[in-house]
This record gives structure tokens, sequence and C-alpha cells, in this order.
């Protein structure tokens, strides 16, 4: 079970079901570093605070897959590795190439998560249980697939020009927020980050990602995330409470590399739906 430091999944859940993670790259004030690995997220939202320059991310190397996907090929007899939107990283096409390289060692499903942070998270940990449970490659791709329809992203964040200068959302909506000094809701669609509505303070931005979550009809989990530092991940969670027992919720700091484009302040609510049954047919 492969996937990348975007994942933004806890410690625990990554040692509890193997799950090797590829990290992404993070430039800062003329230093490299590796998300997750050699920089945490409250020692970056510290850096990022005090620069005047912006941040640049990069993906990880075909040949830093190539050397996960043939260490893990002494060990496992399929992979699966699931990665960031390709409309926001070339994650996964790294991946790609590397498992076109591996010259068929064993079989690699690569999956395109649409998303990003617990919106990836959620669609690995699918994956890896039904991995630990014994399930062959086909049925996994195919169940990780169907997870990925249940799960939705919204956020909001204090300022777009983050977004903007990564080139993750399109000028248009940058002035619309700048200039009347609204606070954007943003939601993740088909891979990419679009407006969803445009509020005047933060705690209004805040009561109206509420109100989006809980139209949901069904929700299954939860994941809540914040930069490292930001407030109103308590909130969220106390406001949702009804709707998703904290039990079943998952709080997490988003990783350097996501908050390099969503600057300081941002608060985003990733919904799981729930696992689609699987078929008579796919059961072992």
């Amino acid at each position: 079970m492969v996937t990348d430091s975007t994942a933004d999944l806890p410690r625990e859940l990554i040692e509890e079901y193997d799950i090797h993670v590829v990290p992404l790259t993070v430039h800062i004030d003329g230093e490299v570093f590796e998300d997750r690995v050699t920089i945490t997220p409250a020692e970056f939202m510290r850096r990022l605070t005090a620069t005047s320059t912006f941040p640049t991310t990069s993906q990880p190397s075909v040949g830093r897959f190539q050397e996960v996907f043939n260490r893990l090929a002494e060990e496992y007899d399929a992979i699966i590795s699931i990665h960031i939107s390709s409309r926001l990283s070339g994650t996964y096409q790294s991946a790609l190439l590397a498992r076109d390289t591996i010259n068929g060692r064993l079989p690699i499903s690569v999956i395109d998560s649409r998303s990003t942070s617990m919106g990836l998270g959620f669609a690995v940990l699918r994956a890896a249980k039904l991995a630990k449970a014994g399930y062959d490659l086909a049925t996994i791709d195919r169940a990780t697939r169907r997870a990925m329809e249940s799960i939705h992203a919204v956020f909001l964040v204090d300022t777009l020009e983050y977004l903007r200068r990564g080139g993750r959302i399109g000028r248009a909506a940058e002035i619309v927020g700048t200039v009347l000094q609204l606070k954007p809701i943003l939601r993740l669609e088909d891979g990419v980050v679009v407006p969803h509505a445009r509020t005047r303070t933060r705690r209004k931005a805040t009561a109206g990602l509420i109100e989006l979550v809980r139209d949901f009809p069904r929700i299954d989990q939860l994941a809540i995330l914040t930069t490292s530092g930001s407030s109103g991940a308590e909130r969220v969670a106390d406001a949702l409470a009804d709707r998703c027992p904290r039990e079943r919720m998952i709080f997490a700091e988003l990783s350097p590399v996501l908050a390099a484009h969503v600057g300081p302040g941002a608060l985003g609510v990733i919904v799981y739906e729930g696992d689609a049954p699987l078929s008579v047919e796919e059961v072992p």
C-alpha cells in the first residue's frame, strides 16, 4: 500500500495498515525539505509566517517511486499506489512512469484519487483495510474507485493568494476574494479547487462550512483539518457531533506541502459517506 505525504494520515493508521508514504518536497527561503520527513507542519508554519517569499513545492521523482516499488517487490506480490489529484500535482504521473519501468516484476495499480489530504487518506484507508483482509488487487482497485465517489472535500482559507501563486485556482476568483475582502469557501470538484461560496468574515465562513457539511445525506466519517496553529476545528467538531460522533472523526494538520498552497488559517472538512458493499463475486 503506497501513497504520498499529502494524504495527512495519522501516524498510528500508517503503522497499523503498513502504508508506505512517499514524500513530496517543499522549498522555502532557499532550503529544500521532504514533506513531514525533514520538516513538520509546525516548523513549516513558523517559517511561512516569518518570510516574505512564497514557498514552492515539487512532486517526488520517478526514481523515488522506482526505489519504493522495487523494495516492496521483494516483500509483496502486488502494489496499489494512490495519490493526490493529478490536476493538483505531478505525483500521480511520476508513479505511473515508475510503474512502467518495473518491467512486470509484479502487478501495480496506480490510482489518481482526484483529491488530497484526508480526501486521499480515506481512499487509501479503504484500500489498506481490504488489502489487510486478503482481497485481491483487482477487487481493491474497484472498491477504492467506488469509495472515491463518496469522498467530498470542502475548506476555507484566509486568502486565495497562496492558491493563486501556486496555480491552483483562477486569477478571477482571487480578485473577488481579495478586493472585496471576502472569506471564500472552496471545494474540490473533479480533482481541482473551485469556489463554492463567498462570506465576509471567518466566523460566517466557518458557519457556512458547517452547514455545507450538514447537508450531506450520509456521513460515515469526517476528517477535520487545519494548518498548524489554526483555530476552528473544535467548533466544527462540536457543531457536527450529532451527524458524526467524535470517535468517527479524524483530526489532522495539513502537510507542509498543502499548507504552502492554502496559507495560514486554513480549515477543512473531508466527508466520507461510507463504504459501498462488495458484490458476492468480490468476497474472497
